[in-house]
């Protein structure tokens, strides 16, 4: 094999287990697991909604929806038992910017009047 096709191919095998150990970190670090047959799963549990006040975003109309998680290590067992030492980290708020009523019509799931009172 030349080195241009094996460089290229460490180059590849890199960019791969670049883009899995993103992804595996995309939620939040865990403690890992030190017992054979457990494994740990990262989740981030919705604990409350809330939209703020709508208001005018050029000719359409929106909210800001506040979305408040609870991060969450949880520990299974070879036959998927939940263990006590399953935990949770701080819980943190994610805000974004939804649209509720666009040319003067209602954007699914808001059932409201457009413009919104």
């Amino acid at each position: 094999m030349s080195r241009g096709i094996a460089g290229m191919a460490v180059v590849v095998a890199l960019a791969w287990l670049l883009l899995l150990g993103t992804a595996a970190r995309a939620l939040h670090g865990c403690d890992p697991v030190d017992e054979e047959g457990w494994t740990v799963t990262a989740t981030e549990e919705v604990t409350g909604v809330r939209d703020g006040a709508p208001y005018r975003d050029g000719a359409d109309w929106s909210v800001d929806r506040v979305t408040t998680l609870l991060p969450m290590c949880n520990y299974f067992n070879a036959v998927g038992n939940y263990s006590l030492r399953s935990y949770s980290l701080d819980p943190f708020e994610k805000t974004e910017h939804v649209a509720i009523c666009r040319a003067g019509t209602a954007v699914a799931p808001y059932a409201g009047p457009c413009p919104p009172k």
